[in-house]
């Protein structure tokens, strides 16, 4: 009887050691630490402990398991009892960092992704150099991590503890990076964050204009940078003209917002000589684009979109001799000579002031 005892406790302490997360309890939660403005080595140590716990579950669990870590380690700085301190940020970062990025360099594109995500929420300077540099197609190849890079750069500069400098400098990097990245959807969320800088929520007393002014020049050199790359004929970034269309509306709906109305003239003429330049890119690339049912689609919509915006733009700027003629049922129709036409009208009119000398 002893002895089939012992073989129980044995075969129970083997199942105990080999499941991780039945070997020990689930350390508390931090969310009562994360407010605090100073901590003591106690406190620390909870930290250190908590941190050491979920990561090492984010790094061998099962999906389901990292997942969990996931969220576990993303709830000190997402409390709803309050922001984290600074201090609390800082030090969680420091714990948590070195890991997340093991990870991150990793083959496994499913913790990595969670990985990332963490450290977009995690809102540090140290977190925001881990995401800038795996958002760069020159140091990261997988575009799945640049993609999910970018999206955590955006929640970082939204909700994260960065000073006035390490937002602009984070700005200028994401501009940096569109301006070679040949994965359009990657593009495509470079460029809204682009756009979400040029509305930043920083008060004016706290580098706030600068940042927004920032913001509106970058994110409309990317969008000439892309045309540029759209137009010159090779075929190799013809994908791009899936991230235009985005890039163009948000220029649109900026250009509406109430909020804007001090830069609208500003922002307005900048724009209208790129929109004018579309018609270069669904007439350089024409049969390439009109070969593919999804191109052609997303072309024609970027071309509308683009004569609309235009069109709205004149308007106000000149009050009159704006150009009304449309591209969309030529476009559809295989009538390249209208497309033409109507490029060579707005060319006309962007090719003197207020447009020119630009």
């Amino acid at each position: 009887m002893q002895n089939r005892c012992a073989s129980f406790l044995l075969c129970l302490t083997g199942l105990l050691t080999f499941n991780g997360e039945l070997s020990a309890a689930p350390p508390t939660s931090l969310t009562s630490v994360a407010t605090e403005t100073t901590l003591d080595d106690a406190q620390k140590k909870r930290i250190k402990e908590y941190t050491v716990y979920w990561l090492d579950m984010l790094k061998t669990g099962t999906p389901e398991q990292a997942t969990r870590a996931r969220n576990k380690l993303v709830e000190p700085v997402r409390s709803m009892l309050g922001s984290s301190s600074s201090l609390f940020r800082s030090t969680y970062s420091g714990d948590v960092i070195p890991t997340l990025q093991k990870i991150v360099e990793g083959d496994d594109l499913f913790r990595a992704v969670n990985a990332l995500q963490i450290t977009g929420f995690l809102g540090s300077d140290r977190a925001m150099r881990l995401l800038v540099e795996t958002e760069d197609p020159d140091v990261e190849a997988s575009p799945e991590k640049r993609l999910w890079a970018t999206i955590a750069i955006r929640e970082a500069l939204k909700n994260g503890d960065l000073s006035p400098r390490k937002v602009s400098s984070t700005v200028r990097s994401v501009a940096r990076a569109a301006s070679t990245e040949k994965d359009w959807r990657v593009l495509m969320r470079e460029m809204e964050t682009l756009a979400a800088a040029s509305q930043s929520s920083i008060p004016r007393d706290q580098g706030g204009d600068e940042i927004r002014d920032l913001g509106r020049k970058l994110q409309l050199e990317v969008i000439t940078n892309t045309i540029n790359r759209l137009s010159s004929g090779d075929g190799k970034n013809i994908d791009l003209i899936y991230a235009l269309r985005p890039s163009i509306l948000e220029l649109r709906q900026q250009y509406l917002d109430p909020s804007m109305i001090e830069y609208r003239r500003e922002l307005g003429l900048g724009a209208a000589l790129q929109l004018g330049r579309v018609y270069e890119v669904v007439l350089v690339n024409y049969d390439s684009l009109r070969s593919d049912p999804e191109l052609m689609e997303s072309s024609g919509l970027t071309l509308r979109l683009s004569e609309e915006t235009l069109k709205l733009i004149d308007t106000d700027i000149r009050n009159g001799g704006t150009p009304t003629s449309s591209s969309v049922d030529a476009w559809e129709q295989g009538r390249r000579d209208v497309v033409q036409k109507n490029k060579a009208e707005w060319e006309s009119v962007l090719g003197k002031p207020p447009y020119s000398g630009r």
